[in-house]
């Protein structure tokens, strides 16, 4: 586990969904929580992206629903969460 990319990606998603960081898991799902709206997703992403340097597909940024799906993703690119 790399823990600097781990706490890199808990801020940045705690920061765009307005959660707590001890609140984010991985089965915490877009219908848990109201304000992961299609605005937050986009912005959520890009912040991803360019914090990691990774451009993700319209495939991958369709398919992330839960927070798992996300570190999935990352992980396909070769980042460790």
């Amino acid at each position: 586990m790399n823990s600097d990319n781990s706490m890199k990606f808990i801020e940045i998603v705690s920061k765009i969904l307005l959660i707590d960081q001890a609140k984010i898991v991985d089965d915490l799902s877009r219908e848990d929580l109201e304000e992961w709206d299609s605005m937050a997703h986009l912005v959520l992403v890009s912040d991803i992206e360019q914090e990691f340097d990774i451009i993700f597909s319209d495939d991958e940024v369709t398919s992330i629903v839960t927070i798992s799906d996300l570190k999935n993703s990352l992980k396909n690119h070769g980042i460790v969460i």
